[in-house]
Formats: structure tokens, sequence, C-alpha cells
């Protein structure tokens, strides 16, 4: 049943998560490195392209793993709950090891941490790490926001949308809104990877915008603590990404619950004060980046938060630390908290081994309900691509990738829950197909269609309990790997 508190708390997890959703404050989308290895934004959670979702790039073993919180960056180690210990120094460019902070802002650093505890219920083992940097010590330190993909990363995905006809128009457009996704940087924040938690350098004491960021900063080192090998499941590369951004989702959706009950405890003067801050902050121009993209960078604190309130309201902070615990292993569970706590897992399909002259392995794994939802929503409409992935029951997926003409491969596996979930889903591919790829006139032979009399090829192929697809930039290399599959029609 929803009390009126419950409704209350919903309400401001709304709030948040529009905060979270244009960038700013919320810790992925706004600023920090990543548990990724990248921005705290991780660019793999917002890649499409085949090469790296999210912000996508990681993914845990076993049952824990922690992705990035309600703020910018997604990289910290385990930090302390002792009292720190202020100074009153005013130099404003040294690292604090670990507590020489101006005494206003380590008033407040105190303060807000015993806040944090109070509201997730869990103490420090250990005071975090505090650096304090300016402005040019930021770029210094995380050069390029930390969250760009590199130029090879980049232009897979420019090859992938161009291939899907989800790219804008204009030479350079997209890979100028790729960039745009890239995090902002802008302390506090979380840094994984070196265990710290960055503020603003000079000394001044945290505005209330600050403030309400570095609680939810504090949250992701609070679980880092506490959830090491959650947390390092999903740091660095090479990990399976729909996994990755299902626990970086969890993560991401603890730390937006933390802010919104840290939000919902403030008075109304400070609550307004905080609005007015954050509506001054300059917001990224994001008009020109393809929805498929935004919707990627997005997943975590939307779905995150909506998984994360459920437990919460279902079973307060206890059922959440046990879900940290046993972390979802797919973006289905996500998606559907209720097949989470069902533990619905993915089917286990066997890895696809494919291969075409001059192309190499870039990318393999479990495409995922997240991306099968964005990928084809450009052409099917929200409502259809929902209807058409919620059927999800596992995939495995490749790219072949030929660096000199830049064409690439895609193939990928697919098992739907039901004989309708498949038949909805072969629907919905096709329009992609037709829509959005130059593959001219279709072939077809028993239950294979192949189109490859145009620019690009495809092959689509229902047996009973399996979709086979194989889209192609470059019709010889498509056809190559269909014959691999014993699906090719010619």
């Amino acid at each position: 049943m929803t009390t009126p508190s419950t409704r209350r708390l919903l309400a401001t997890v709304g709030l948040v998560v529009v905060l979270c959703a244009v960038g700013s404050g919320c810790s992925s989308e706004a600023t920090g490195p990543a548990p990724s290895g990248a921005g705290r934004d991780t660019q793999a959670e917002t890649t499409v392209s085949p090469s790296a979702d999210a912000t996508t790039g990681t993914s845990g073993s076993g049952p824990d793993t922690t992705p990035a919180t309600a703020n910018p960056a997604d990289t910290a180690a385990p930090t302390t709950a002792a009292a720190p210990t202020t100074t009153t120094t005013t130099t404003t460019t040294t690292t604090v090891l670990p507590w020489s902070l101006p005494e206003a802002q380590a008033v407040q650093i105190s303060e807000l941490m015993a806040v944090t505890e109070d509201l997730r219920g869990r103490t420090f083992h250990r005071r975090p790490t505090f650096e304090a940097l300016t402005a040019d010590q930021l770029a210094e330190r995380y050069p390029a926001g930390a969250g760009t993909p590199d130029p090879d990363e980049l232009r897979r995905q420019v090859a992938f949308l161009r291939l899907i006809g989800m790219a804008p128009d204009g030479p350079g457009s997209l890979e100028t809104a790729i960039a745009a996704l890239a995090p902002t940087m802008s302390p506090p924040f979380y840094d994984f990877s070196r265990a710290t938690v960055v503020i603003p350098g000079g000394g001044e004491p945290l505005d209330e915008y600050q403030q309400w960021v570095l609680v939810g900063e504090l949250a992701h080192a609070l679980t880092h603590q506490h959830e090491p090998l959650l947390v390092g499941s999903v740091v660095g590369v090479g990990k399976d990404q729909d996994r990755t951004a299902a626990r970086v989702a969890l993560l991401e959706g603890e730390a937006v619950l933390v802010q919104s009950l840290y939000l919902d405890a403030l008075p109304p003067e400070r609550r307004a004060e905080l609005a007015r801050q954050a509506g001054e902050r300059p917001r990224p121009v994001r008009d020109a980046v393809p929805a498929m993209l935004l919707e990627l960078a997005r997943f975590p604190y939307r779905a995150g938060s909506a998984l994360a309130t459920e437990l919460y309201r279902l079973g307060g902070m206890a059922a959440l630390n046990q879900a940290l615990g046993h972390p979802p292993d797919s973006t289905e569970q996500v998606l559907h908290p209720s097949r989470y706590r069902r533990q619905d897992a993915p089917l286990d399909l066997e890895p696809l081994s494919l291969s075409a002259d001059g192309y190499v392995l870039v990318e393999e794994g479990t495409w995922g309900e997240r991306r099968w939802r964005t990928l084809l929503e450009y052409h099917s409409g929200a409502v259809n691509a929902v209807r058409a992935a919620e059927g999800w029951g596992g995939d495995r997926y490749l790219v072949l990738w030929e660096p000199l003409t830049e064409d690439l491969v895609f193939a990928v596996r697919y098992a739907a829950d039901t004989f309708g979930d498949e038949s909805e889903m072969i629907t919905a591919i096709r329009e992609l197909i037709t829509m959005g790829m130059d593959v001219g006139a279709s072939r077809i032979v028993d239950t294979v269609t192949e189109w490859g009399e145009g620019v690009d090829y495809a092959m689509l192929a229902w047996e009973v309990g399996e979709i086979t697809l194989v889209l192609a930039s470059e019709p010889g290399a498509g056809r190559a790997v269909a014959s691999q599959l014993g699906l090719a029609t010619s």
C-alpha cells in the first residue's frame, strides 16, 4: 500500500531523476570517472555502437558489483567514518591526505558523512580520502572529461548508427553529438578508481546544490567500502556490458534514493535554494544527440532509481543491502523488478564464433533488453519497441570491424520467452532493416530472409525458439558470416 510518506518519496525520487537526466547533478551524467574506466557517466552506457555501451563497459564477477552513483564520478575506494581532522589552512591546490581541508569544508563534509550514514543505515569502515581540485587541476587530472570514447570506439559507434539509419545528417554531426555525452567533470564527485572524493578547490563552503550532490557521492564511497567485490566487478573493460549496465544501474539507483531521502528531509527554504542553484547551473546541449544514445545514458538513473525505490518500498535498506550482495544479472531484471525478485536468469546461449577476411573481433557479449529497446524504438516507436523487447530471454552477439574501410558486421542470436514474443521481435527487426538500411529487395528461403542487393546487407532467420540476425555495411562480409551460420540463401 502506498502511504503518504511513500508517495512523497516517490515524487522526490522523480525530481532527483529529472535533475540527473538533464545532467545537472547525478553521478554519471554530472561528472567524474566511472567504473568502466571512463568518466563516471560511463560512455559505455551511452554507447549504441556494438563496442562498449554505457556509459556503459563492465560487468561483475559473482553477485557483488556496484555501478556508479548519483553524481559525476564512478571510481571510488573505501573510506573511513572517523571524525575528520580539520585545519584552517587556506591552500586551494593541495591534495587532502587524509583531511587537511579548510575548516568550513571539513565541518560540512563531516556532517554530510553522518547524514549519509544515517540515511543509508551503514557506517564507513574508514574515513574517505578527499582531494580538493581547482578547475585547472581538474582538467589536468581528468583530461577530456575522462569520459570521451577513444577515436577507434567513436568510429565504430558512428559506423553502427549510420548502418541502421540513426545517424544525424551532415559531416561530423554524429561525432559532435556523441562528444556531447561526455561527463562535464564538475566536483564534487567520487572517483572509484582512486577511491577518492573530489571536491572543489578554493576552500569555499559547499553550497546547497553541491552538498546534495556530495551526499550521492558519499553513498558511492560508502557502498564501495561495504561491497568492494561489486565495485571491482564493474570497474575496467572487457566485461559483459549488459550485466555491467544492470549493476551500474543498481549503484546509481541507490545513490539517487539516498539523495532523494536527503532532499525530502530538508526544510522548504533549503529545498528552494537547492532548486534555484540547480537551475542556474549550465546544462549540456544535447539536442543533436541520437535518442538511442540519450536513453542509454539515462538508463542507470531512470531504471536504476525505479529498482532501488521498489526494493526500499518493499523491504527498506535491508532489501537494498541484500540486492547489492546479489545484484541483477541483466538489464531485464532492472527493467522488471518482479523478474529480479524471482531471479529470472537469462538463457545461457552459446557464444558466436564468426569471422570475415580483413575483419577483427572488437566486441561480444550480451546485447540485453535495454539495448534492444533503444535499437528498435527509432523505427518502430516506443510502445512497439517495449512490447518486442520485453519478451527477451537471452542473446549472444558480436561485432566484427574492418579498420581500413570502417565497415562492420553485427551478428546476434536471440532467444525469446514465448512464441508470441518471437513474432513481435521479428516484426520489429524487419522494420529496422527495411526502414533504416539500404538493403534492396529480399530473398526468402524457408524461414530465412536475406537482403543483399543494396549498399548494406541483412539476414534474418527464425527457427523455433531462436532468432538469428546479421547486419553488415558490406554485403560480401555479411554473406560470408551468414554462410558460416548456414543461413545464407544463395
